[in-house]
């Protein structure tokens, strides 16, 4: 999909329940358990992280790294079992390695 629109279905219906304009290409997602949202990794123009709250699709924020951030398409973000740290990998051949914070932790 080339269209840059975050879409939540309910495949039991057929039917988009929710969606968002992410106004950049979206390459990789993951589901964040601990707070119901929803994570992108995207391209261009941004290559970029976005979090989204679920269901609404809000955009709260954007992963950037004190020191280092993609430069390239965010292709893949795994999140660790024990949902304290994310993984990315980018199409600039950098992988970063990110700590979440817990709910209202700043």
């Amino acid at each position: 999909m080339k269209d840059g629109i975050l879409r939540v279905w309910d495949i039991n219906r057929e039917k988009i329940i929710q969606s968002a304009a992410t106004d950049s290409q979206i390459c990789s997602l993951v589901w964040l358990p601990k707070t119901s949202e929803l994570m992108t990794g995207q391209g261009l123009p941004g290559n970029q992280m976005k979090i989204w709250k679920y269901p609404t699709l809000v955009n709260s924020s954007e992963l950037h790294g004190k020191y280092l951030s993609h430069e390239g398409r965010v292709l893949h973000i795994a999140l660790s079992p024990d949902h304290s740290r994310l993984f990315s990998v980018a199409a600039d051949g950098i992988a970063c390695l990110w700590k979440c914070h817990e709910s209202g932790e700043s």
